[in-house]
């Protein structure tokens, strides 16, 4: 029997939104994600796809909208 462990992360609903003037612009919407110890994870996406405003809050350097 696999002995099931808790997320190191765990995200539900994660957005952030950041302010372009007089418009929004939603960098991250609604992210659910669990990261488990030993997982090896990569984000891959093109340029303006939230990889970085993901990490950021992950890493506690931004706080989610």
């Amino acid at each position: 029997m696999q002995q099931l462990t808790q997320p190191i992360f765990q995200t539900r609903a994660l957005s952030k939104t950041y302010a372009a003037g007089s418009s929004e612009v939603r960098a991250l919407q609604d992210i659910n994600l669990d990261i488990y110890p030993g997982e090896f994870i990569v984000l891959i996406g093109p340029s303006g796809s939230g990889k970085s405003p993901l990490l950021n809050i992950l890493g506690g350097l931004a706080r989610p909208s």
